[in-house]
């Protein structure tokens, strides 16, 4: 592989991967629906071309010359212009959909995406359902694709670790739920080396990988943890209920600027343990020893001083 596309380089674990790319010596282009949001990455020597996942001639023009595309979207978060009334994972799958169509018309034969911990056809979650649809759809592509499914990313501006971070540094932590829900974690350094290293690696071809430490944390656990690495006093944890939130998603979403349905199933998914079923899979073609959570959290930690 010699170019790649990043598709979803604004995001959190998009923009790490794509560093390491240019890192690795690869020449990555990326799509981007605001360019100016990852001019940094412009200047570090990625080509960035304007487009969306729901623009599909955006996506042909994007997939051309490419080798390979890696796929790390988040359609829970702001409103897409193509949303219309559409349910925020229908707009993910026919995103989906048109990567696909773009690629199959390029011959641009592998396709890399990052999904998470716990997809199921039968989850609560619609979110949760959404992904295994996508991933489905991938891999009955006829494309060269792997999933890569991540538990809680620890790094600093990965949602879930943000939200521990800030709670650890509180008297008393807001979670959303019991608390009990537990996580299977992974350092963005060990994720991103599991995203570059099966690039070019065919026995990855047509498989998913959960990918984590072996320690299962729940969000209490974790919040003590980081609050041991600050020196802080565990905070009290007041648990907001779920029903309450639930029943008000439908006026919080446009409130919070979020896709129709993404707050009831993000919350929806707070009900299920994103821990996997065989994070050791990937290691008999990629082995590394990897951060555990506090040693992950510590590294986060540290790069902000």
């Amino acid at each position: 592989m010699k170019k790649i596309l990043v598709i979803g380089a604004s995001g959190f674990v998009g923009r790490n991967l794509t560093k390491q790319l240019i890192a690795d010596g690869y020449s990555v282009r990326c799509l981007a629906r605001t360019p100016d949001k990852i001019r940094a990455l412009a200047t570090a020597g990625c080509e960035v071309v304007q487009g969306d996942v729901s623009d599909l001639a955006s996506l042909q023009k994007a997939t051309l010359s490419v080798d390979a595309v890696c796929i790390s979207i988040q359609t829970a978060g702001t409103q897409s212009a193509h949303q219309g009334t559409k349910d925020f994972m229908d707009v993910e799958i026919a995103g989906l959909q048109n990567i696909l169509g773009a690629c199959q018309q390029n011959k641009v034969n592998r396709v890399i995406y990052i999904s998470f911990l716990g997809t199921s056809p039968d989850a609560k979650s619609s979110w949760i359902r959404g992904r295994w649809k996508g991933e489905q759809l991938l891999l009955k592509s006829g494309l060269n694709a792997t999933i890569i499914r991540p538990g809680m990313i620890v790094g600093i501006g990965g949602q879930g670790f943000n939200a521990v971070l800030s709670n650890a540094k509180k008297g008393t932590a807001m979670v959303m739920g019991n608390g009990k829900q537990r996580f299977r974690c992974i350092a963005i350094s060990d994720l991103v080396y599991y995203l570059t290293g099966i690039l070019n690696e065919p026995k990855a071809f047509g498989q998913a990988y959960d990918v984590g430490g072996d320690e299962l944390y729940n969000m209490d656990q974790m919040i003590d943890i980081v609050a041991n690495i600050l020196k802080n006093p565990h905070p009290k944890k007041f648990h907001l209920p779920m029903g309450g939130i639930r029943a008000l998603s439908f006026i919080l979403e446009p409130m919070m600027k979020m896709q129709k349905g993404a707050l009831k199933g993000l919350i929806d998914s707070m009900e299920t343990e994103l821990i996997g079923v065989d994070p050791k899979a990937i290691t008999k073609i990629l082995p590394r020893t990897l951060l555990s959570f506090e040693q992950a959290a510590e590294k986060a930690i540290e790069s902000t001083q």
